[in-house]
């Protein structure tokens, strides 16, 4: 009969302990309930193991089999899978927000009414071709022009550099984030050497892991272990379980000096990973700054290359007051010529502006394909230009005015860069010579002082010049402000498409959050039910005790 007794006391015993615990998990939930990223734990109690007696078996009290946390695997993998979708149209949305206002109609460096006050100063001096104060005003109107171009492209360059120097920041976040989960793999591995599991670090890890989804995309693999190994979307590894890979940065000498994403391997080898990246906000850095951005500051570029080509050629064409001619009104387009880093022959390549009235303002690139060949591709238009030869140290023309020498031995397959439109907009700048001595403007074309030819000049403010693409002063579609306005039109189309993207984005992120919520959040009121439920079994257990503590005296009171 004692032994019976015991076993009341042992069983009271025990539940009196799990429901201790119980109330402790209940008392974690209610503390945590704005912790972000927590998750709801519950306690899963089950039956002791029974004894054997003469009327067959008896339980023996309550023990807890463990302590989870709501989690739904599914759920948080569809949550990775939208945050870097995210991350990459919020950067698109604040870059495209920016651009907006630079190219905004109603800022103080509005290229279209710079454009049209310089035109309107034309006009004036069609009308007065020797009035000195019609010159000085032009030439005043000319700089305001020159500064609207320099201001824009100086700026989008300038917004590339920021998204450059932006890129190197996220890469140090995600290498943060990489090495804190690896961390966090190797103390959840030492704190689970059971069937229990280390709720609240895996906890931390998840949140970490969804903070990484919005810089990078990621796959996520849970191992056998509790640990979870990251890779990008092509199977580039970030986390093995405990060890995370570093990622680097490199300059690219080919892409303006920006930076290229490399990772390294186990053995401190880096490999270039920057096309292979798909998604978070690194991808819209990149995407920004070397497509969307780099696509506007190209146009504007053409814009300001085929303005002064045109300008200048109508304008040699006129006398000034002193009776010169053949003078540029704004200062020549000159030739750049990129080298690849790549290549590996000892050729030099150099270029000039052989003629500056019909030269082609595309870019160009030059693959050579043999000791003596090369092939030409236009990478404005994307059409390939043909193949030709050459004579190394030997001048040749090519698109209508590059004078181009080839020299030293070429490597098949070295390439170069050529154009006259690089960095036009940055280096727009009214000509020394018209500048120091307004009587060189060439408003006269019969004569010093007819102004025939400052009436040509205001024509082209209707002539159809470029089409969607370049310059096509023969067969154009748009004039240069039809031009311009496309530009800021497409800017503000894709503006308007990356804030749609990025609310859709976050409706869905937050439909996602709300399922992740109604799962594994913690609820006041459930709480407050399972602590009553909890705190009414402690107590009951602890009358059991009281219970059998009363049949003890009750026999000790008997012998």
């Amino acid at each position: 009969m004692t032994s019976n007794i015991f076993s009341v006391l042992n069983t009271a015993k025990l539940g009196l302990l799990a429901q201790q615990l119980a109330i402790e998990v209940t008392g974690q939930n209610i503390a945590n309930v704005q912790t972000e990223g927590y998750s709801r734990q519950e306690v899963n109690f089950e039956a002791m193991n029974p004894r054997s007696f003469s009327l067959g078996q008896l339980g023996t009290g309550v023990r807890v089999a463990g302590i989870e946390r709501a989690h739904d695997k599914f759920l948080f993998s569809q949550i990775l899978s939208e945050g870097d979708t995210l991350g990459r149209f919020q950067i698109r949305k604040d870059v495209f927000d920016q651009l907006e206002l630079l190219l905004s109609e109603t800022n103080g460096q509005s290229l279209n009414q710079s454009l049209s006050k310089f035109f309107d100063g034309l006009q004036d001096v069609a009308s007065n071709p020797t009035g000195l104060p019609e010159r000085s005003s032009l030439l005043a109107e000319a700089q305001n022009l020159a500064s609207a171009f320099n201001y824009l492209g100086e700026s989008l360059f300038q917004i590339q550099q920021n998204l450059d120097s932006a890129i190197s920041v996220e890469v140090a976040k995600i290498n943060s984030l990489a090495q804190e989960i690896a961390a966090l793999n190797k103390s959840i591995h030492a704190n689970e050497p059971t069937t229990f599991s280390a709720n609240d670090l895996r906890d931390k890890r998840d949140l970490k892991v969804k903070e990484l989804s919005e810089l990078i995309d990621l796959n996520f693999v849970d191992e056998q272990d509790g640990q979870i190994s990251l890779t990008l979307d092509d199977g580039t590894p970030l986390v093995l379980q405990s060890t995370a890979f570093t990622m680097d940065t490199s300059i690219n000498g080919n892409n303006k000096s920006f930076l290229d994403i490399g990772i390294q391997d186990s053995a401190g080898n880096s490999t270039n990973i920057t096309s292979s990246i798909t998604g978070g906000t690194l991808r819209g850095y990149l995407d920004m700054r070397d497509t969307e951005v780099e696509a506007v500051r190209d146009k504007l570029d053409r814009l300001a290359a085929g303005f002064v080509q045109e300008f200048n050629e109508i304008h040699q064409q006129g006398f000034g007051i002193d009776g010169s001619t053949g003078n540029n009104f704004f200062t020549a387009l000159k030739t750049t010529v990129l080298t690849n880093v790549n290549n590996t022959g000892s050729a030099t390549l150099t270029a000039s502006n052989g003629d500056p009235s019909n030269i082609s303002i595309d870019k160009y690139e030059i693959t050579l394909t043999g000791t003596n060949s090369f092939s030409l591709a236009n990478l404005t238009t994307g059409a390939s230009s043909g193949t030709f030869t050459f004579t190394s140290g030997s001048t040749f023309n090519l698109a209508n005015g590059f004078a181009v020498t080839i020299s030293g031995t070429p490597a098949v397959g070295d390439k170069f860069k050529l154009s006259v439109s690089e960095s036009a907009a940055r280096d727009f700048s009214v000509s020394n010579g018209v500048l120091s001595n307004s009587n060189k403007v060439s408003a006269g074309l019969n004569s010093s002082t007819d102004g025939a030819n400052a009436s040509k000049l205001m024509e082209l403010q209707s002539k159809l010049v470029f089409d969607s693409v370049t310059l096509k002063a023969g067969s154009g579609t748009f004039t240069f402000d039809e031009f311009y306005s496309s530009i800021v039109s497409t800017v503000g189309i894709q503006s308007f498409s990356s804030r749609s993207t990025l609310s859709q984005q976050d409706g869905i992120l937050l439909q996602l959050n709300a399922r992740r919520e109604s799962i594994a959040g913690v609820s006041i009121d459930e709480e407050m039910i399972n602590m009553i439920k909890f705190q009414q079994a402690y107590n009951a257990a602890a009358r059991l005790i009281g219970v059998a503590d009363e049949l003890l005296d009750t026999i000790i009171s008997q012998v």
